[in-house]
């Protein structure tokens, strides 16, 4: 018998062992008939009955139909807790439930409602143990109290990490793959609410800007990280869009007003921007080769165009017309420059 007759049978033979009360609490309960689930308050409205005296149909229901349930989905169920158990022993719901569709109802993945009736199925047998959503982590499944144990204690420890070794490490250098050896850790790793994971891969704490950008700036700040070179504003309005950094549109101009008045931002063409961590900086052309020639020493202006060059885009006559500014550069004998001092 395949698996998804098991379930439609499943639930056909156990509700039809309910009064029309408890039937009705329970399918609008656990949404088994469609929409989204009904609240004690809708049921209770319904039927003439208090939240309370919902609550308490729908408890003493599922405890009725549990036994029914565990013995008539028997293969199904053992089929999931296996999966679970090759997974890690804690996914996110989801996640699962997706999964279950895809490896064991392949032929039924657009069944009605089928997510909720898997559900249903599961909670009612109460293998594997369903853990409900809280204000830090998703809901998931877990196999067992040790592997929950191990997952809370995972948990604990990657979150320290990320706190202390901070995003170079962590995107970067890519340390907390330490922690994470295998698929388990990354299943693990959806479930906790402060934890994501960028359009780019990189995994860390949804606080930091490189995760869940916010601000214009942010998602600009993400694009230049990961692009490595200078954009122009307008080619980074694009990649904003390009990789839904932000779910409403991106103006280019925007773009050009907030990252002129940030300092992780450097201006160095015509519109175009790099990061200072990227190695350029800030200030005029001028300025710039003031600081090349102090750190380098006298300089031909073949040398100065060189290194100027690799600090901005600019036209050769702007660089040379700047360094024959006599009251900032003096020319040596040898047609080298140095800064002259005030």
């Amino acid at each position: 018998m395949k698996i998804m007759q098991s379930i439609e049978s499943v639930l056909e033979n156990v509700l039809s062992t309910l009064a029309p009360k408890p039937r009705r609490i329970v399918a609008g309960r656990y949404a088994l008939k469609g929409g989204s689930k009904a609240t004690l308050q809708e049921i209770g409205d319904e039927l003439n009955l208090t939240r309370e005296r919902v609550r308490q149909i729908e408890a003493q229901t599922v405890k009725k139909l549990a036994p029914l349930v565990r013995d008539q989905a028997k293969f199904f169920i053992e089929s999931v807790k296996r999966h679970l158990e090759s997974v890690g022993g804690a996914r996110r719901d989801d996640r699962f439930i997706e999964d279950l569709r895809e490896a064991f109802l392949k032929n039924d993945r657009n069944a009605k409602n089928l997510p909720e009736k898997i559900r249903f199925i599961l909670r009612v047998a109460g293998e594997p143990r369903y853990v409900p959503e809280t204000d830090l982590m998703h809901a998931y499944w877990v196999s067992s109290m040790a592997t929950e144990k191990k997952f809370l204690n995972f948990v604990e420890k990657i979150t320290e990490f990320f706190e202390k070794a901070g995003t170079k490490k962590v995107i970067d250098e890519k340390a907390h793959l330490a922690f994470c050896k295998d698929m388990v850790a990354c299943h693990w790793l959806s479930i906790p609410k402060h934890i994501g994971m960028n359009v780019f891969g990189d995994v860390g704490l949804r606080e930091w800007p490189e995760i869940e950008p916010k601000t214009v700036r942010d998602r600009a700040y993400l694009v230049l990280r990961k692009h490595g070179t200078p954009l122009h504003f307008r080619d980074i309005a694009k990649h904003i869009a390009k990789h839904r950094l932000s779910a409403h549109p991106t103006h280019m101009q925007t773009v050009h007003n907030e990252l002129i008045k940030d300092p992780r931002f450097v201006l160095v063409g015509r519109g175009i921007y790099g990061l200072g961590e990227h190695g350029y900086e800030s200030g005029t052309v001028r300025e710039v080769i003031a600081k090349l020639l102090k750190r380098n020493g006298p300089m031909d202006a073949k040398r100065v165009l060189g290194l100027v060059n690799e600090q901005r885009f600019l036209k050769e006559n702007t660089v040379l017309l700047a360094l024959q500014n006599r009251k900032h550069f003096a020319r040596l004998d040898d047609g080298r420059y140095r800064v002259k001092e005030a």
